[in-house]
């Protein structure tokens, strides 16, 4: 992705763990580069939507790895220092595609965080899009996102440990009120799109279709409505902070111990 420089220059964005950004044209190699739309060292690929102001990162595999949690945390580096003007939208696809365990490496914490109160640091709306099985850190991350898109085939588990059950209370208390948080839990059901529709968790169940066509035409029917959803996301965030799940993190190890 190409900005504009204060002395009216190209500037490519860089992302990486020191968050570096370069004229155009410089790279190191263990940069990761916007303008390539390509993460080549994880299972993330990009789709930058520029006529729309949206960008897709498309996560391949369950959970967060370490190489997958620096990625992203550069990402939203560069979106809250201000490099990435033109985003109205990022989009989360999580497109694993199956069972697979989720869990989140050192860093998830503090990127769960960021995602968190992104809505506060920029204008930008994120979006969590379920294809499959959505549990553990891949929802308790998407229910952290601004809005929660579905598609027919998602399905959602909320059994968790105890670490992951304190972030997954939290978050489905703050849009759904405890009584109803605690029973969902409790039951240990296994929900569907349109259960978790129901429940005003998901905001939309959309037909998939190929590739990332289906987002695209999801959020260009956003657009319209781009100032109200941000204003009613952004007042969301500030009447209800996120809390400090790693409080909750370091009480679980200490269960453990």
């Amino acid at each position: 992705m190409r900005l504009k420089s204060k002395d009216g220059g190209e500037e490519t964005v860089v992302i990486s763990n020191g968050e570096q950004t370069g004229k155009a044209g410089a790279r190191d190699e263990k940069d990761v580069n916007i303008d390539r739309l390509r993460w080549a060292r994880n299972s993330l690929t990009p789709h930058w939507l520029e006529p729309i102001g949206a960008l897709i990162v498309t996560k391949a595999h369950a959970g967060f790895d370490q190489g997958c949690i620096d990625d992203l945390k550069g990402l939203l580096r560069a979106i809250t220092s201000g490099k990435l003007n033109e985003l109205k939208y990022l989009v989360f696809d999580f497109a694993h595609g199956s069972k697979s365990e989720s869990g989140g490496a050192e860093g998830f914490e503090d990127l769960l965080e960021a995602n968190a109160t992104l809505i506060l640091d920029a204008p930008v709306i994120t979006v969590a899009w379920a294809r499959s099985f959505m549990a553990g850190a891949d929802l308790d991350f998407a229910l952290y996102c601004s809005m929660l898109v579905a598609e027919p085939n998602a399905r959602f588990s909320f059994d968790a440990d105890p670490a992951s059950l304190f972030r997954l209370y939290a978050a489905l208390a703050r849009k759904i009120g405890f009584v109803k948080t605690e029973r969902l839990i409790e039951n240990g059901k296994i929900l569907d799109a349109d259960d978790m529709r129901n429940l005003y968790l998901v905001k939309e169940v959309v037909e998939p279709q190929e590739g990332v066509a289906a987002i695209e035409r999801c959020i260009r029917q956003c657009v319209p409505r781009y100032n109200a959803a941000y204003a009613i996301f952004r007042a969301q965030g500030m009447t209800m902070p996120p809390i400090d799940r790693r409080f909750a993190a370091r009480a679980a190890d200490r269960r453990r111990q």
